[in-house]
C-alpha cells in the first residue's frame, strides 16, 4: 500500500474547497432563489454564508486534530462511535452523489446542448464523465491544477456578467426595476436552506488534507475565503438578474442564469453562461471525484466499507476502487432520471437535508471532544466554542423545518431524505453486527490516529486486521 502525496498549496486546496460550491445546480438555484424571493434573497444568502462560516471553522478544529482522508467519519467515530459515523459519511455524501451528482451531469449536458443543438446529451455526459474519472484515477497533481485553472475562469467570468449586467454594459434590454421584498421576510427566512445551497461543500476540501502542505493554516484559510468570493461573485450575478428578468420567469425557469445571460447580453450572453455552467460543472464533478472516495477510503479504513474502497493504486496512489464507485454513482441515474426544476428541487433540497444532518454531527463532535479531550493539541482551534456550535446547529435544525413553504413539496422531501437515511441506517446496523463491532461505542482518539498510520505502512491491510479485532475485544 502507498501514501498519499501532500502536494496541494493554497490555491489548489481553494480551487477544491470551492470546487463543489460553484456548482451547476448552485446556478440553477441561485436564480430561482432570486426569482422566487426577490433581492431580498441577499439577506438569506448572507445569514447563510455566515452559518456556512461557523461549520467551516467547527470542521477545521476536527479536521486539525485528525487531519485527512476520514473526514467526518473520523471524527464522529471518536466522538459518538461507528453507527453515527456511517450515518454522517453516507448520509451527507453518498445521498448527494445519488441525487445531485446526476444533475450536475445533466446541466452541463444542457449547456453542451445549447452551444450545440444536435448533440446527444447522454452520450456527452458519459463521455465528460469518463474524461474525470481517468484524471483523478491519475493523480491529485493533475486533479489541482485542472481545478485552479477551471475555478479562477468560472469565478471571474461570473462576476464580469454580473458587473457588466448591473452597470448596463452591452445589455441589450432597457433595466427594470423589482421590488425587494415583494414576497416578505417570513419568505426569506424560510429560503436559507436555498441559500445555504450556495455555499454546502465548502468542507471538500478536508479529504485531501492529507495532500494539502501545512493543512493546519491552509485548510481553514481556504474554506473562509472561498466563502466570502463565492459569496460576492453569486450576489453580483443575482442582482444582475433581477435587474434585467422578471421574477416569476425567472423563478420557473429549469436553467435561470442561462435565460437570464441572454436577457440581459443576448445570444452571446447565453453562449457566454452556457460555457461557465459547463465548468461550474465540470469543477463540481471534478471535486467530487477527488474528495468522496477519501472520505470512503476513511470508512473502509476503519473496517466501515468493504475493503476494496481502502485500495491504493501503488502508482498514482490514489484511491482507485472510490473512484470508480463515485463514477457509477453519477452515471447510473443518467438512465433513469428526467430533468425537469420539479425533479431538480426535490432531490437537491432532499440531499440538502441529509447534508445538515451531517453538519450538526460534526458541529456535536466539536463539543464532545472539547470536553473528552480538552488538553490535546488543536493545531487550528474554533473560536468561541461552544456559542458558534450551538448556534450553528440551531440554524441547521431551523433550515430542515422549513426545508419548503408548500407542504406537499415539504412532504415528498422528507421521504426521500429519510427513505435514504434510513436504508442508511439499516446498512450500518447490520454491517456493524456482521463485523461484531459496537454501535455507539467511541473509538479512543490515540486508537483512531494509530489506524490512519498503520493504514499507511506497507503492511496495511495486515495491521488493520489486526487493530479491528483488537478493538472487537476490547468492546471499543
Amino acid at each position: 500500500m502507498a501514501n498519499l502525496k501532500r502536494n496541494l498549496g493554497f490555491w489548489r486546496a481553494y480551487a477544491t474547497a470551492t470546487g463543489l460550491v460553484v456548482a451547476g445546480s448552485t446556478m440553477v438555484s441561485l436564480g430561482n432563489g432570486f426569482g422566487t424571493i426577490g433581492p431580498a434573497f441577499i439577506v438569506a444568502a448572507f445569514i447563510a454564508m455566515i452559518i456556512s462560516i461557523l461549520i467551516a471553522l467547527s470542521y477545521a478544529e476536527l479536521s486539525s486534530i485528525l487531519p485527512g482522508t476520514g473526514m467526518i467519519g473520523d471524527y464522529t467515530s471518536v466522538a459518538m462511535g461507528r453507527f453515527l459515523a456511517i450515518i454522517a459519511v453516507l448520509g451527507g455524501y453518498l445521498v448527494l452523489m445519488v441525487t445531485v451528482g446526476p444533475l450536475e451531469t445533466m446541466t452541463a449536458s444542457v449547456a453542451i446542448e445549447y452551444l450545440f443543438p444536435s448533440v446527444n446529451t447522454l452520450v456527452v455526459s458519459l463521455v465528460l464523465l469518463s474524461i474525470f474519472l481517468v484524471i483523478n484515477l491519475l493523480g491529485v497533481e493533475i486533479f489541482g491544477s485542472i481545478q485552479l485553472a477551471v475555478v479562477l475562469i468560472l469565478m471571474l467570468g461570473t462576476a464580469g456578467l454580473g458587473v457588466f449586467g448591473l452597470l448596463d454594459i452591452g445589455t441589450i434590454n432597457p433595466a427594470i426595476v423589482s421590488e425587494f421584498n415583494p414576497f416578505g421576510w417570513p419568505t426569506v427566512f424560510q429560503a436559507l436552506a436555498m441559500g445555504l445551497w450556495l455555499f454546502i461543500g465548502i468542507e471538500y476540501v478536508i479529504p485531501l488534507g492529507d495532500e494539502v502542505k501545512k493543512p493546519e493554516k491552509t485548510i481553514p484559510k481556504a474554506m473562509i475565503c472561498g466563502l466570502l468570493t463565492i459569496f460576492v461573485v453569486d450576489m453580483l450575478f443575482g442582482f444582475a438578474l433581477t435587474r434585467h428578468m422578471d421574477l416569476a420567469t425567472l423563478s420557473a425557469s429549469a436553467t435561470p442564469q442561462i435565460d437570464g445571460a441572454i436577457a440581459i447580453f443576448g445570444n452571446m450572453g447565453g453562449m457566454i453562461m452556457s460555457v461557465l455552467t459547463l465548468l461550474a460543472a465540470v469543477s463540481t464533478i471534478n471535486a467530487s471525484f477527488a474528495a468522496v472516495p477519501r472520505m470512503f477510503y476513511g470508512l473502509a479504513r476503519q473496517g466501515l466499507l468493504p475493503k476494496a474502497f481502502k485500495y491504493i493504486h501503488p502508482k498514482f496512489r490514489t484511491p482507485s476502487f472510490g473512484i470508480i464507485f463515485v463514477f457509477l454513482l453519477f452515471s447510473l441515474p443518467l438512465f433513469i432520471l428526467e430533468s425537469t426544476i420539479t425533479v431538480f428541487t426535490t432531490l437537491l433540497l432532499s440531499a440538502s437535508v441529509t447534508w445538515l444532518i451531517t453538519y450538526i454531527i460534526a458541529q456535536v463532535n466539536v463539543l464532545i471532544l472539547r470536553k473528552r479531550y480538552p488538553n490535546i493539541e488543536r493545531p487550528f482551534k474554533a473560536p468561541f466554542t461552544p456559542v458558534i456550535q450551538i448556534i450553528g446547529i440551531a440554524f441547521c435544525v431551523y433550515m430542515i423545518v422549513t426545508i419548503h413553504p408548500d407542504p406537499t413539496m415539504k412532504g415528498t422531501i422528507y421521504t426521500v431524505a429519510f427513505s435514504l437515511l434510513l436504508c442508511i441506517a439499516a446498512y450500518a446496523f447490520i454491517w456493524l453486527k456482521y463485523k461484531k463491532l459496537p454501535l455507539f461505542t467511541p473509538i479512543a482518539l490515540e486508537d483512531m490516529r494509530q489506524l490512519k498510520v498503520d493504514s499507511e505502512s506497507p503492511v496495511e491491510n495486515l495491521k488493520t486486521e489486526v487493530i479491528s479485532v483488537a478493538a472487537s475485544e476490547k468492546g471499543w
